[in-house]
């Protein structure tokens, strides 16, 4: 059966398209190295074994599990994180069998020639993974090692003097091929993330002027429609009734779109504001403003916090948690009770937090759910490395505590 509005033929085939086209480059590796391995072990059989005594045996019976490994290896890479790590023990693996090889025939120990194609071709797939994925600084010791591992097999093995040393050409090819395809692809993933990078640059202004031009062009009106309200009660003295609320509450929307839509404007694809900004002493400024003009607000700081220089991500964070802990306390708590905010500064050690904390009375029976508003205001604090807790007090409170990790500087 298939979904409506979904043909047979188009999700479940482009599917099996995709698919297919992310097997073939393993089916084509695993077949490349199958046939090298034919190759080398043919290469090897018609080769003749000299006599170079026990221990000449003996390590000609171990090398061919060097290309056999190396093949695996190469296979495999995209199951390990670790490339750079994988290709140096495989390069340097196939060096050393080279040197050694090298070495007993100059001592008169020759060892049975291997033939090294499936190591170069092995070799070439982890130096094209090194070119594609790691930093420019590691890409090129591990470039260099691979080359010459892969080069000066052959002539090693198998002497200068040997046909067989000619081999060194198509290893030295596979390399070069694999590092030109390597940086390919590293190019390729630039552009793509400029290009991503672009596109969600694009969105966001996109999305602060639809902010600024519909989303708060509607919340003004409601403004004026409330404050004419007003005039108009006062005018027939009548009760004003909640077009105050109603007033302050959209200008405190406007304050924070306003807000928004300039961090949309200004912040830099993927900028996250983790703290690396200037510092600024703007947090009291912030917290006042988060708290409004209600007077059952009652905002207490220690001396300290106007004094404290912060990066923006941190004042961001403290306006928003205390903005939405005091926009959830005035929609739960008694009516006519005060809302307590405090801000201090808290050292143990060499460490300094800034602590948050919003206090309000509730109704013996209230419920308070764990919606969305907390959820953020969590999430923001962990992202800051912080924490915050929120839950009913011994007598009938509501009270959310943020921590947030701060340097100490003043200013």
């Amino acid at each position: 059966m298939t979904s409506p509005g979904r043909t047979r033929g188009s999700g479940s085939g482009t599917g099996r398209v995709v698919a297919h086209r992310r097997r073939a480059p393993l089916v084509a590796e695993i077949v490349g190295l199958a046939l090298l391995t034919a190759a080398d072990l043919a290469i090897t059989l018609v080769h003749p074994a000299p006599d170079g005594g026990l221990l000449a045996a003996s390590f000609t019976s171990i090398t061919p599990a060097i290309g056999v490994g190396a093949a695996v290896v190469a296979v495999l890479r995209r199951h390990f994180g670790r490339i750079a790590l994988l290709t140096l023990v495989v390069a340097s693996a196939s060096l050393l069998v080279s040197v050694v090889s090298g070495l007993a025939d100059w001592a008169g120990a020759p060892v049975q020639a291997q033939s090294p194609l499936t190591e170069a071709l092995a070799l070439a797939l982890l130096c094209g993974a090194v070119c594609h994925q790691l930093p420019s600084r590691s890409v090129a010791p591990l470039v260099v090692l691979v080359g010459v591992a892969a080069t000066i097999a052959a002539p090693l093995r198998f002497g200068l003097d040997s046909s067989w040393a000619l081999l060194a050409v198509p290893a030295a090819l596979m390399w070069g091929g694999s590092v030109a395809t390597g940086l390919v692809l590293r190019d390729a993933d630039g552009r793509y993330d400029a290009e991503l990078a672009r596109a969600r640059e694009s969105e966001r202004l996109t999305l602060a002027r639809e902010l600024h031009d519909f989303v708060a062009h509607h919340v003004t009106g409601i403004v004026v429609l409330a404050q004419g309200a007003q005039v108009a009660a006062a005018r027939r003295d009548e009760r004003p009734g909640s077009y105050p609320e109603i007033e302050q509450a959209g200008g405190e929307a406007l304050s924070a779109m306003r807000r928004l839509v300039g961090m949309l404007r200004t912040e830099e694809p993927g900028d996250t504001r983790t703290g690396d900004d200037p510092p600024r002493p703007a947090l009291l400024a912030e917290l006042k403003e988060a708290c409004g003009n209600d007077p059952r607000v009652r905002l207490t700081t220690t001396p300290e916090v106007d004094r404290l220089s912060l990066p923006p991500a941190l004042i961001t964070a403290a306006h928003r948690i205390v903005l939405e802990a005091v926009t959830n306390a005035r929609r739960y708590a008694v009516p006519g009770s005060p809302i307590e905010v405090s801000a201090g500064l808290r050292r143990k050690g060499l460490t300094a937090a800034l602590e948050l904390t919003v206090v309000n009375a509730v109704p013996a029976q209230a419920e308070r759910g764990e919606g969305y508003g907390l959820v953020g205001m969590a999430e923001r604090a962990q992202a800051l490395g912080g924490t915050l807790s929120s839950g009913a007090g011994p007598t009938d409170e509501w009270r959310v505590h943020a921590t947030l990790p701060v340097e100490q500087r003043f200013h």
